[in-house]
Order: structure tokens, then sequence, then C-alpha cells
């Protein structure tokens, strides 16, 4: 009996699904997934943020244009690298979308970044009638030592 051992009287058709391949499958796709997910998490820029004890976090709902400086003197919006002078049309799209709300920023710079860079950015962010903008700091970690 060649061809799988059933008999004409087996009237019981297969009973069960073979699930390993579809283990198989997940288990392929759940790593893809991993290193993908390893790799877009890593294109975050790497910027050492200076440390202030009065830090606050940015409310999230107001939308800021978030403009960064990293230790190289290369400028970011949103995680794009752009010009100095691409900031007054980037303001300036962002007017036409979204019409009668006042803008604001935030600017993000590498503690080792000139603060020539800095106040470059804040000129021409002031410039082009966004008054509301913050300097991102991270929370202090050392505590402050205190006065003789």
């Amino acid at each position: 009996m060649a061809g799988g051992g059933f008999s004409d009287n087996d009237d019981e058709g297969i009973s069960g699904i073979n699930v390993t391949p579809l283990v198989d499958i997940m288990l392929v796709l759940l790593i893809i997934f991993m290193v993908t997910a390893t790799f877009i998490a890593n294109k975050a820029l790497d910027l050492k943020l200076p440390e202030a004890e009065s830090s606050q976090p940015v409310n999230p709902n107001d939308k800021p244009m978030n403009f960064a400086l990293d230790k190289e003197g290369k400028l970011y919006l949103d995680g794009t690298v752009i010009t100095l002078d691409q900031v007054a049309g980037k303001i300036a799209e962002e007017k036409v979308k979204r019409p009668g709300v006042a803008l604001a920023a935030t600017i993000s710079a590498d503690a080792t970044t000139p603060y020539a860079l800095v106040i470059k950015i804040i000129d021409v962010i002031r410039k082009n009638e966004i008054q509301d903008f913050a300097l991102t700091t991270d929370p202090t970690t050392t505590p402050p030592t205190p006065a003789p």
C-alpha cells in the first residue's frame, strides 16, 4: 500500500493541521521586525543636551517646530537636515498649513555646539515671527554644590 497508508475503508479525513510551518514563518517575521525596529530607533539624533535644574517638559500638544543643532553644527528640522537659509521658507510653509495659529519652536543644541550657532538660529526664528520658543535641556543628574 504505497501512497500514505490510507485504506479504502478509512472514511476519516485529516483531523489536524500541522502548525510547524506557521510557527516558523512567525518566528522569521518576528526577527525581521526586531531588526528593523532597532535600525529605525538608532536613526535618532545623538545630542548631549546641557543640563539645567529648571528643566521642564514641553507639552507635545503644542506641536512646536523642532530645530536641532548637532555637535558638527548641522541644523535639523523635525529630524531632516536643512540649512540656515531654508529656515524662513520652512516657517512660511508651516504658517500656511496652520493659519491663525501662533507658531512655537523648540531648539535643541548639543552641549558642545558653539554658542554663536544657537544665537543664529534664534535670530532667524524671531525674524520670522516666532516669538514663543524654548531651549531644550536635560534635567540635572548631579546635585548642586552648595555655595561656601
